[in-house]
């Protein structure tokens, strides 16, 4: 039998409302052509998408932002797609990857990879626990403050292409769905984010699991059948009690010979989930870029507070002659490096004044999964910001798929420029809302963690200072 991981002890079944009750909803999830029909319509729309923006850049004289909005590409992948991805992750965990086209791609070359008899590794623990991943997310960040990467459709194709040889290779050179475990670029932002979800695979009564005698859904033999399989992320399903890894591909819902397996529509931030009391490195990491990721999208919406953040790099800019591409990298290295370092360590210092006394490396794990909870309400803020603002430019954009003409007539103002669906002081009121919701959560989540610690109002300090600075942010959006 294959190594399982994510697999711990679980005595009573998980609460919530099994979707497959409904018979509409599980005739849907054990048909044979679940999930792949959807993942390839989406493969075609991946692909659609990557050969529309193929040498597309914006026109002389147009603000890049204001093609990025008027072009198909950019507007569907960056403005609607992307914010709509993080609302999802958060209340419905790893939804997304249900139906994710790139690992049909990566399951597909996988099968070739053993017809052709390659020899393919196992992910080692570093790489399944997301080390690759951490830097594939800071690569895509360069790339987006050095390069405009979700300005420019044409290099957004590349981006789509360049992640479907990415899905093909690792999952030639790796066995057991390594794409998604390793090398996704947003694997650790829907892990992450997602362990709140409300969708998740969880067993029913221990005692059916108990008296299985075939374990379809661990056994091995079963792992590399095109349906019903065991599972293909070398989880243990009859003890799922977290989002982190489970793709909610379905197949061991399929393979369940018990019909014991559930798929649970449950309140977010379910109790009953596991919660680890350090996180991983590779989570670490990833919070930390993350969170100086999301304050700079905040600022993004208050030009005030734009001007402050990039005072320095600016400034850095201006003094050692950087223009374009390198003034994009001092950018960069100060919103993914320095203003997290600075952040976190005044946070953990915060804490040791306080009377802390763990390590400098535990209170950084300490904080990781907290601090996510206030970093992706901020991330969802500015996905709302950004949905509201982009969305009534798709008519024009479905129009003119390239959006040349319409850049251009917006830019000389030949054609009014589409009013936003909602005020920039609706969105902050509706996004301080969701802040104030998600530091309770936040703090909530840390007691979980730390079952056996008696809680101190200290401990929840840096959520509350990470999350009043970034309510402070979204509070000024209505000032413009």
């Amino acid at each position: 039998m294959p190594e399982q991981h994510g697999a711990t002890t679980r005595t009573e079944p998980a609460a919530g409302f099994n979707l497959l009750a409904w018979r509409p909803v599980r005739g849907l999830i054990l048909w044979w052509g679940f999930p792949y029909i959807f993942q390839l319509a989406l493969l075609a729309v991946f692909l659609a998408l990557a050969v529309l923006g193929w040498g597309h850049y914006a026109p002389a004289g147009v603000p890049a932002k204001l093609f990025a909005k008027s072009n198909l590409v950019t507007l569907l992948v960056w403005g609607l797609w992307w914010p709509l991805m993080v609302w999802g992750a958060v209340w419905l965990g790893r939804a997304w990857c249900m139906v994710c086209p790139l690992e049909l791609v990566s399951n597909v070359a996988e099968r070739l990879a053993r017809r052709l008899g390659l020899r393919q590794r196992v992910l080692g623990p570093w790489l399944a626990g997301g080390a690759a991943i951490v830097a594939l997310f800071a690569a895509l960040q360069l790339f987006v403050a050095a390069a405009q990467l979700h300005r420019t459709p044409a290099y957004t194709s590349w981006m789509l292409l360049g992640l479907l040889l990415l899905a093909v290779v690792s999952s030639l050179l790796w066995k057991d769905r390594a794409f998604c475990r390793g090398f996704c670029p947003a694997g650790l932002l829907l892990a992450t984010y997602g362990r709140s979800g409300m969708l998740a695979v969880r067993a029913g009564p221990a005692s059916a699991c108990a008296a299985c005698a075939g374990k379809e859904c661990l056994a091995g033999e079963r792992r590399f059948r095109p349906d019903a399989r065991s599972c293909p992320s070398l989880l243990n399903p009859p003890k799922l009690n977290s989002n982190r890894d489970c793709l909610v591909c379905g197949q061991c819902l399929k393979a369940c010979a018990p019909d014991n397996m559930r798929l649970l529509l449950r309140p977010p931030f379910a109790r009953a989930d596991a919660r680890e009391p350090l996180a991983s490195w590779p989570v670490t990491l990833f919070v930390m870029l993350a969170s100086g990721f999301v304050m700079l999208e905040l600022c993004t919406e208050w030009k005030q507070a734009e001007a402050v953040f990039l005072a320095v790099p600016t400034w850095l800019s201006a003094q050692t002659g950087a223009t374009g591409f390198w003034a994009g990298v001092v950018k960069w290295v100060w919103t993914l490096l320095l203003v997290p370092a600075g952040v976190w360590l005044g946070l953990a210092g915060l804490l040791r004044l306080c009377g802390e006394r763990h390590a400098l490396a535990d209170q950084l794990r300490r904080l990781a999964l907290p601090l996510a909870v206030v970093v992706a309400a901020g991330h969802m803020s500015k996905g709302l910001a950004k949905f509201v603002a982009w969305l009534p430019f798709l008519p024009g954009a479905w129009r003119e798929p390239d959006g040349v003409a319409t850049a251009q007539a917006l830019t000389a103002k030949q054609l009014a420029m589409p009013a936003a669906l909602l005020t920039p002081a609706t969105v902050s009121v509706l996004c301080l809302l969701l802040m104030t919701l998600f530091i309770a959560c936040a703090v909530r989540e840390h007691r979980l963690a730390h079952p056996d610690e008696p809680f101190r109002l200290r401990a929840a300090l840096p959520v509350l200072v990470l999350g009043l600075l970034c309510a402070g942010i979204i509070a000024g959006w209505a000032s413009g």
